[in-house]
């Protein structure tokens, strides 16, 4: 148990998460401009939009650090413990985002908690079909691709979910779609063309 703590960075998650929640919601009027490609304008990018990914690739890095060879001979079953801690996360930062919306707080916290469930369901599935080390680059550029080739006339597609207000019904129901793909893909074995991550 203290070896899949230390290894997964399960403290360092949970800081992050906690970070993550209170930043969002103390700054959730801060932005950051971001270039729009199509139509050459900036798009202010809120910032509780970017801070799940700290939680996410902290996720990604603490599975990718461990052996894989490890995690077939442990006795205990590693894999369930590290859905259950995603699954815990998942529930925490809803819970916290709802109480804060309720509280008063704004809708930021709401967002980045659908965020932070999109961010990793993303993550999963990219580690699944490419690895842990694609999948944590791609997720983090994910929201900047969505302000460089997700708007128009400075409204997101319907596929920059990140992108979308926090009251959105399809922005939600696109980050538990990805979410439970993610989930799933904890089931099934990698594909051949995926890389195998391994320590070095």
């Amino acid at each position: 148990m203290i070896w899949w703590l230390r290894i997964r960075h399960v403290p360092a998650v949970a800081a992050g998460l906690l970070l993550c929640i209170a930043l969002g919601a103390a700054a959730d009027s801060v932005t950051l401009p971001v270039p729009v490609i199509i139509g050459g304008l900036s798009f202010d990018l809120p910032l509780p939009s970017l801070l799940p990914l700290l939680p996410v690739c902290l996720i990604l890095q603490g599975q990718g650090r461990a052996d894989h060879m490890t995690k077939r001979v442990a006795v205990r079953s590693v894999g369930r413990w590290d859905a259950a801690f995603m699954a815990l996360c998942v529930l925490a930062s809803v819970a916290a985002g709802t109480a804060l919306s309720v509280g008063g707080a704004g809708q930021a916290a709401a967002a980045m908690a659908r965020d932070f469930a999109g961010y990793l369901g993303l993550a999963l599935i990219l580690r699944w079909l490419v690895g842990e080390r694609f999948a944590s680059v791609a997720t983090a550029v994910f929201p900047f691709f969505c302000v460089s080739f997700g708007l128009v006339f400075n409204r997101p597609r319907i596929w920059a979910w990140p992108l979308h207000s926090p009251s959105s019904v399809t922005g939600a129901l696109q980050a538990a779609l990805l979410l439970l793909i993610g989930a799933a893909t904890l089931a099934l074995p990698r594909p051949r063309l995926a890389p195998a991550d391994t320590e070095e």
